[in-house]
């Protein structure tokens, strides 16, 4: 089984109660079930206390009920209570897993990062990443996908990752590149109608979408509302570069099942628009901590990212030529 690592994904390391923005807050914890079952033999005090906060979500997970919209387990001293009397080995999957990512795609594994850990944002946005090419001799034969389709998929996104990497062109021209080369890539599985889309003459539709989301934080739907008038300042387009790869490794190889490459590329679009806007209205402050918040409101949230998927489809705004003209500011 291949594994393909980004070259900063083994540089990670958790910084604990250092953490500005630690995960064990804002998020509901998912129990695995083998978590449960260790758990549920724990004798004494701190078995009673993880007994009491385990619930069924609405979803039928069992997870810890947030306390003050904080893990239960997280104390005083910023540090896990289930780690320290229990061991790392006896953290639930989610926990030990997180902030790492595993894409399997049956021949061959994909693990990044998340972008909704402070110090993988920093790493992600601090270190540029190419897109393994060395998979031509991946074998599909075992694959239930069609294995024609996955290597078309593999040099498609490729060639999309040069694209967004090109460093002698604004990163929105770049951007508008990338989708034009998509749309011809999605032709080739079914053909896409433009003709007439309702014409829009600024992003102001991407934002009133946004102001339908779930936010964890309450105020956040505001800001976004706040900075809606700004376009993003070339000032990041490093880092936008850098992000860009990060949402075409992560998810362009989900259309071998949907067939939807252009997809991955419109959550490109959504992430700079809203996080620009966000880094001009805060005078271009720190475009990590603004692109980490943004990934756990909006990437991390299964509703959120349902949503949007949902205009990206029936939007006439998300229509092709719509993107193209509206990002060639």
């Amino acid at each position: 089984m291949k594994k393909i690592y980004p070259n900063y994904y083994k540089k990670f390391k958790c910084i604990a109660n250092r953490c500005p923005d630690s995960c064990c807050q804002g998020w509901d914890v998912v129990v695995d079930k083998d978590s449960e079952i260790y758990y549920n033999g724990i004798s004494g005090e701190f078995g009673d206390k993880i007994r009491e906060v385990t619930a069924i979500d609405d979803d039928g997970d069992r997870i810890f009920s947030l306390k003050n919209g904080k893990c239960p387990f997280w104390n005083e001293d910023k540090l896990c209570d289930i780690y320290i009397n229990l061991g790392e080995e006896h953290l639930c999957a989610t926990c030990k897993k997180f902030p790492r990512i595993t894409m399997d795609y049956e021949c061959f594994t994909e693990y990044t990062l998340s972008l909704a850990c402070p110090e993988s944002a920093k790493l992600i946005l601090s270190e540029d990443f190419t897109i393994p090419d060395n998979f031509q001799n991946y074998n599909f034969s075992d694959a239930g996908y069609n294995g024609k389709i996955m290597k078309f998929l593999l040099n498609a996104r490729i060639k999309s990752a040069e694209i967004l990497s090109n460093k002698n062109l604004p990163f929105n021209q770049n951007l508008i590149n990338c989708l034009k080369f998509n749309n011809e890539i999605q032709n080739m599985f079914f053909p896409l109608k433009n003709e007439n889309a309702e014409k829009y003459e600024d992003f102001s539709f991407l934002f009133e979408i946004y102001e339908r989301l779930e936010f964890i934080d309450k105020s956040y739907c505001e800001k976004i509302k706040n900075a809606s008038k700004f376009l993003p300042s070339k000032r990041f387009d490093k880092e936008f570069r850098r992000l860009s790869i990060y949402y075409i490794y992560r998810y362009y190889l989900n259309a071998i099942e949907t067939l939807d490459v252009l997809s991955a590329v419109k959550q490109i679009v959504c992430a700079y628009i809203v996080i620009g806007a966000l880094a001009r209205f805060k005078n271009d402050s720190d475009i990590i901590k603004i692109t980490q918040t943004y990934s756990k409101e909006v990437e991390h949230s299964y509703e959120n990212m349902e949503t949007l998927q949902f205009f990206f489809e029936n939007s006439d705004g998300f229509k092709i030529n719509n993107l193209i003209e509206l990002l060639n500011f």
